[in-house]
């Protein structure tokens, strides 16, 4: 049997999370795009997954979360552009807080799929501008 949770609690659970990040020493949280196989779970260090790129987020990171197909769903203030440090085809990323701290991952697509994380191009080209479409984060009740 499954938990269910209530809407609002979605909410409250998405808003928290994505709070999460914005706490630490560190000024801002980080969003680092790999290639390589996403890790079992958020808490496993990455091991020969190839860092493309880091962006740092906005603080406030994320805005607050609304309902969205039964969910709680909360969508990433802008985040500027930056050049690749690498070659690869972005696969994962993964969403650090201020302290270096893993706090969600998830699957990447260019602006065709429905990927958490969306950009322009998935072909990540060291040196050149890297732009994130949308980096959404969701919580569901079921």
């Amino acid at each position: 049997m499954a938990v269910r949770i209530s809407i609002a609690a979605a909410i409250a659970a998405c808003d928290s999370i994505v709070a999460s990040i914005d706490e630490g020493a560190g000024a801002n949280g980080t969003l680092v795009i790999y290639e390589g196989a996403r890790p079992a779970t958020v808490d496993t260090a990455i091991g020969a997954q190839v860092a493309l790129v880091t962006f740092a987020l906005a603080n406030p990171s994320f805005a607050a979360a609304q309902d969205v197909s039964n969910s709680g769903h909360a969508t990433a203030n802008t985040i500027d552009p930056v050049q690749a440090d690498a070659n690869g085809t972005a696969q994962f990323f993964r969403v650090f807080d201020a302290d270096g701290n893993a706090v969600f991952d998830g699957s990447v697509t260019d602006t065709g799929g429905n990927g958490d994380l969306k950009l322009s191009s998935t072909a990540i080209i060291e040196n050149i501008d890297v732009t994130v479409v949308s980096l959404t984060a969701s919580m569901p009740t079921a």
